[in-house]
């Protein structure tokens, strides 16, 4: 057995990683025209980082469209955040990187 088809083999039946969450998430807000922000990463599959998550999709060759956004926090101050949505000149690179991580975690025959 390659090393390629080992490493596919040891991942098969596991879990999504926290990377195909997002990008399952970002494919999806695309589609419906919005952007997303740490709230909706949280609240979808915990993701307390997703400005992390988002410079690794960047390393990978994903861009972005960014937004700013402002919250006014219960104590009447307000706190910036960045909105995110795939480029569309990444989409289907986003595509094809989710079915990439699918496709490695698949069982291999």
């Amino acid at each position: 057995m390659s090393a390629a088809n080992a490493a596919r083999e040891s991942r098969s039946n596991t879990q999504p990683l926290k990377i195909e969450l997002a990008l399952d998430m970002l494919i999806r807000a695309d589609q419906d025209e919005r952007f997303i922000m740490s709230f909706d990463a949280m609240q979808e599959y915990g993701d307390s980082c997703l400005h992390t998550t988002i410079a690794t999709l960047r390393e990978k060759g994903i861009t972005f469209l960014q937004q700013p956004y402002k919250h006014q926090h219960r104590h009447g101050g307000t706190a910036h955040f960045q909105s995110y949505r795939i480029a569309p000149s990444s989409r289907e690179s986003a595509k094809q990187l989710a079915q990439h991580y699918s496709d490695m975690r698949e069982v291999r025959s």
